[in-house]
């Protein structure tokens, strides 16, 4: 920069390599324009020395030398004609049809051979060249040439209509032709920015050569309508990047284009610098997209702030009103009009770029004047501002002429318009940055992963500050660990795969499921809200970190670092028992040590409040360990089948991915039916047998029902002698009594069985119906509905459900009017453990068990295949127990006692609900009362 620096000061202090003649015309005086470019490409080479740009996860070494190195050579070929002793506009003058040639040849080639990044559709590349930016002077001196010796013709064949000067038909039609001929060029090179730029550069040319105010009004009132015509129907431009762009102007959030988030990443860098900006080199986050080229505003704001953006934007303008005052007092008419064009090229391509980089007008290709990178550029306007400054030496009009002073008048009328812009310019630049900052930082861009999914992405600058926090912690009831970060973007889960899928992993590199906990819990672990509004996908509130932007390096750090250190805030206290959790999975996976065992799913419950102190499966994977994930990502289909298959460590088996037949566990919600339709005094007889078993049928069924085989007729039981017995035949008939609506009615009030909202138990005095009522049919659960359920019958009636949050409110249901009503329900459990299906299970020492097996026959199914069980095969029937225990002090028999807990187990295929599910209920029971409960 020094010595491109040196070289034109030098060459500006000699002047021209000519003596000057005593009638040599005196020189325009603009001291302040080839000072103003040298600023301007300052503003560039800081920006590019300053800012580092990260390719693939590699930092890139800052551009400033190539950007130097055009700087450079550009003062070189200024200095040049700085020096060159020749009238540069007669040369011009005479080289008309070369200049034309050479432009004509330039798009030729660039629409046989041209080319652009992959994919953009664009052909402005010839090699390593991009002869585009060579065309914008070429362009500029041949209608100077060609308007200025026309001038005369253009001005004088005018009329006006509608108060305003136009040109005569023979002229307009020619003037229109050119137009569109500019416009078709979009078809020839597919980029939008240089068909804006050199249609705004010949109206502005022909304007300061005929001063046709009303068909320059028309023109770009017409090309106006072009762009919202390609707005409106972006294919009719054409595909690859300029539909693109066309689309995101319209849309730069939520367009969902997968290369549509340039614009808005560009609209967070303009507001991330605000007034004063992040300082240079202290961007928040990498470079921004193109954040060296067509955003390279966005970068000079968000590091300079909107006052070094203003400064730019008054440095550019002076450029554009000193080349505009060379152009109102020079001497001929091609001086005139090439120091106009200048301006025009300068003045319009800022204007392009700039609405561009703010939604005003579609984003384009076209580099920002004496800041983008890129060496032909730089070099370009260099060059273009030195011949400027060269027409300027011996430039000053010596004798006025009604020519000139129409081409002078004209260029003044250029210089307010330049000063209009320039306002409009600065004003929209000082919203983008100053205006809306919370909205706009905090707002979210709609993009699509390779996959085609749909997500958020957020502002890399607040994603930044909240990814030195760390994470809330996941506590249990009495603030022990589940999980735990103890720096930024770490987790551990001390119980390891005792509580796996239900809290699932963070930071997760698959989509955890709907029950995970570190999903569920998401808002709250993080410390901030989901926000409301727009598409139906996540999106993070983040406007609470915005002020945080507008701090100094030190002072954000230690905002931070307070935030971080309020983990508590963040924080989620469970319902869970950590201890409890912990041994009751170490049970289980002892259980499951038996070959014949798939599986196992258990909850225990607090009676009273609702609460669930432990809900273990097995399998289950550990989130401590990522190998599941490696292998999860790696689409292994055999590990897929059985991680995802009904019995493997993804679904959730003590909820809705764990619904089971209930077998006679479901005659508990029978005996709940029965006591609200007050038919739990109900004696049903169970006489009739066959080889099978005591029996229950109906002239219309196909088949009876059945008791267990082997078992002997049970007489004229009661509800809880029936209980006691497991007796499918009293249940049977039981339901077949009731009929569904009691069932219906005790699902919509809230017991929660089977999936969805509704019950259907079975048509009236159907098979099916009765089915339902001893366990099969249509009744299956979940160990957590199970215990649930118990619950209700431990608590004298009151169904409570509550999540998995301790500071939560339960939803709680009185199913009954009088807790006396479920004592027939609790005699029944009793009896089951004292004399009945249960007997033979030892109680832990000091407690006393309330119980029911349950035995569920069903045949193979889908997703039992990866296991071993083909669908339709017979396999061996569903482990059920469920019970609640109370200390032994405590008086019996009682409706409601102080301090229940309840435990439901299911063993799949693990065979009777005593042989399998009983032991481990008792187990589990013991180690509640190990606990500290049940005391």
């Amino acid at each position: 920069m020094s010595v491109g620096i040196a070289v034109l000061a030098i060459a500006r202090a000699l002047g021209p390599l000519r003596r000057r003649s005593a009638d040599a015309p005196s020189p325009l005086t603009v001291p302040w324009l080839l000072p103003a470019m040298v600023a301007a490409s300052l503003f560039g080479f800081v920006i590019h020395a300053s800012t580092v740009e990260i390719s693939r996860g590699v930092g890139l070494p800052p551009s400033a030398d190539g950007f130097a190195q055009g700087f450079m050579l550009g003062c070189a070929g200024a200095a040049l004609l700085l020096v060159l002793p020749f009238d540069l506009a007669q040369l011009a003058a005479r080289a008309r049809v070369p200049l034309a040639l050479a432009i004509g040849g330039i798009f030729a080639a660039l629409a046989v051979a041209g080319s652009g990044p992959a994919g953009s559709g664009t052909r402005i590349n010839l090699g390593p060249v991009q002869p585009i930016e060579i065309v914008k002077p070429l362009a500029v001196v041949f209608l100077a040439a060609y308007f200025g010796a026309r001038a005369a013709k253009l001005r004088w064949h005018r009329q006006r209509f509608l108060g305003l000067r136009w040109p005569r038909v023979e002229l307009l039609l020619p003037a229109l032709g050119v137009l569109l001929g500019i416009i078709a060029g979009l078809y020839v090179i597919g980029d939008l920015g240089p068909v804006l730029l050199l249609a705004s550069v010949f109206l502005g040319m022909f304007y300061v050569a005929s001063r046709a105010t009303g068909w320059v009004l028309l023109a770009f009132a017409l090309l106006a309508l072009v762009l919202v015509i390609f707005a409106i129907w972006p294919d009719v431009a054409g595909g690859g990047t300029v539909k693109t762009r066309l689309v995101m102007w319209q849309d730069p959030w939520t367009n969902g284009l997968s290369n549509g988030h340039q614009l808005a990443e560009g609209k967070w860098a303009f507001n991330a610098g605000g007034w004063s900006g992040q300082g240079l080199g202290r961007a928040a986050t990498p470079l921004v997209p193109a954040g060296k080229t067509d955003l390279v505003l966005a970068t000079m704001t968000e590091q300079l702030g909107a006052r070094g953006l203003v400064a730019y934007h008054v440095v550019l303008l002076s450029i554009v009103i000193g080349a505009l005052l060379v152009a109102a007092k020079s001497r001929t008419a091609e001086r005139v009009l090439i120091a106009s064009g200048i301006a025009i090229l300068v003045l319009s391509q800022w204007v392009v770029i700039l609405g561009g980089s703010l939604g005003h007008l579609p984003l384009t290709g076209i580099v920002v004047p004496f800041v983008s990178t890129g060496r032909s550029s730089t070099i370009v306007f260099v060059i273009a501002i030195a011949l400027v400054a060269r027409l300027a030496v011996d430039g000053r009009v010596r004798a006025g002429s009604p020519e000139l002073d129409e081409l002078h008048a004209a260029a003044r009328g250029v210089a307010v318009v330049s000063l209009v812009l320039g306002a409009l310019g600065i004003a929209a630049s000082l919203y983008a940055a100053l205006a809306d900052r919370t909205e706009v930082a905090a707002r979210g861009i709609v993009v699509r992963l390779a996959d085609g999914t749909r997500v958020h992405r957020m502002n890399p600058r607040l994603v930044a500050l909240t990814s030195q926090l760390r994470r809330g912690s996941i506590l249990d009831r009495d603030g022990a660990p589940l999980a735990v970060s103890t720096k930024p973007g770490t987790r551990t889960y001390p119980l390891g795969s005792a509580l796996g899928t239900l809290i699932g992993v963070s930071p997760s590199r698959v989509l955890l499921p709907e029950w995970a906990l570190e999903r569920k819990l998401e808002h709250e672990l993080r410390g901030y809200p989901e926000r409301a509004g727009g598409m139906s996908l996540p999106w993070p509130d983040l406007r609470a970190f915005v002020p945080l932007l507008d701090l100094d390096r030190d002072a954000r750090r230690t905002a931070v670092a307070a935030l971080d250190e309020d983990l508590s805030r963040r924080s989620v206290r469970l319902t869970l028992n950590a201890k409890l959790q912990a041994k009751v999975g170490e049970l289980a996976r002892a259980a499951v040590a038996n070959p014949a065992r798939l599986a196992v799913a258990a909850v225990v419950l607090d009676a009273d409040s609702g609460h669930v102190l432990a809900r273990v499966q097995v399998p289950d994977y550990d989130p401590n360990a990522p190998a599941w994930q490696d292998r999860v990502l790696a689409n292994d289909a055999e590990f897929l089948r059985k991680f995802h298959g009904t019995y493997g460590e993804w679904p959730d088996k003590t909820g809705l991915q764990g619904m089971f037949q209930a077998g006679s566990v479901g005659k508990l919600f029978t005996a709940l039916a029965a006591v609200r339709a007050n038919a739990a005094s109900s004696r049903l007889p169970c006489r009739d047998s066959d080889e099978q078993g005591p029996l229950f049928t109906r002239p219309e069924w196909g088949k009876p029902i059945h008791d267990h085989t082997g078992d002997r007729p049970h007489g004229t039981p009661d509800l809880a002698s029936a209980l006691a017995v497991s007796c499918n035949v009293y249940f049977g008939q039981l339901a077949l009594q009731l009929g569904p609506a009691p069932f219906e009615k005790l699902r919509s009030d809230g017991v929660e069985i089977g999936h969805g909202d509704r019950f259907v138990p079975g048509k009236p005095d159907s098979r099916h119906l009765a089915s339902t009522g001893f366990g099969q049919g249509a009744m299956a659960l979940s160990v957590l509905q199970a215990a649930r359920m118990v619950g209700a019958i431990a608590n004298g009636g009151r169904y409570v459900t509550c999540s998995m949050r301790l500071d939560e409110r339960c939803r709680e249901t009185s199913l009954v009017d009088d807790p006396a009503r479920m004592h027939p329900i609790v005699a029944g459990m009793r009896r089951v453990i004292t004399a009945g299906t249960g007997a033979r299970l030892a109680a832990p020492a000091g407690l006393r068990v309330y119980g029911k097996t349950g035995t569920a026959d069903v045949q193979g199914f889908a997703g039992e295949a990866p296991f071993g069980i083909a669908p339709g095969e017979t396999a061996a029937p569903h482990s059920w127990f469920v019970a609640f225990a109370e200390p032994l002090s405590t008086p019996e028999p009682a409706a409601t006692v102080k301090g229940r807990i309840v435990v439901a187990v299911v063993v799949p295929r693990g065979g009777t609900g005593a042989s399998a599910a009983g032991p481990l209920t008792m187990q589990i029971l013991s180690a509640v009362r190990e606990a500290g409960y049940l005391r």
